[in-house]
């Protein structure tokens, strides 16, 4: 599967000058961006935003390459290689229905089923679109059966919302300003810092 992702690359080091050099406009686009603190229980959060996704600037396989490394990036920390990730998928900045591309879907959670020793510990569907109901079924496919186990849809009130990510060890200070949180992300400087760090 990585050789399939990566080609040619696969085997090259997976930083954003070598495997990733050609992959920069997927991964500053911000569909998935992973948060810079931990929840209580040690596991690393990883920010997606449909709204985001604008494939007439880069290819699916471009972007799930950027979502490999996103993903690697979460791997580096030791509590969330034990504990796992949790994936948060916000549709509150109103995705378009094209937005909510299945093929993309399919293959990213063919990276996470098959590819990489990765652990979904929950995923949660923020904000829930009415499109939603429409394409559950086939995001609960892609998804296979131990990981529809681990979603989890709160309300789409922000109060109730954030209280329900409370009781789950996710407090809304390490939480995106879109949901009334405390952290305002900036994927161009996140980038810039892993890559002068030559990661």
């Amino acid at each position: 599967m990585r050789i399939e992702i990566f080609g040619d690359k696969a085997f090259e080091q997976m930083t954003l000058d070598k495997a990733l050099r050609d992959d920069g406009a997927a991964l500053s686009n911000g569909f998935a961006r992973l948060l810079p603190s931990k929840e209580k229980a040690g596991r690393s959060i990883i920010w997606v935003d449909p709204s985001r996704l604008d494939e007439t600037k880069y290819t699916r396989e471009s972007m799930v390459r950027a979502l490999f490394y996103i993903q690697t990036a979460a791997l580096e920390d030791e509590s969330t290689q034990k504990k796992g990730v949790i994936f948060m998928c916000y549709n509150g900045n109103n995705p378009r229905f094209e937005q909510f591309d299945r093929k993309l879907i399919k293959m990213w959670a063919a990276t996470v089923r098959g590819v990489m020793p990765l652990r979904v510990s929950a995923l949660f569907i923020l904000h829930t679109p009415y499109l939603f109901s429409v394409l559950a079924n086939a995001l609960m496919f892609f998804l296979g059966e131990k990981l529809q186990k681990r979603v989890r849809i709160p309300s789409n009130s922000i109060e109730e919302m954030l209280k329900h990510l409370a009781e789950c060890g996710i407090d809304r200070e390490i939480l995106p300003t879109e949901v009334d949180g405390g952290v305002s992300l900036d994927q161009e400087k996140w980038l810039a810092e892993r890559r002068f760090a030559g990661k």
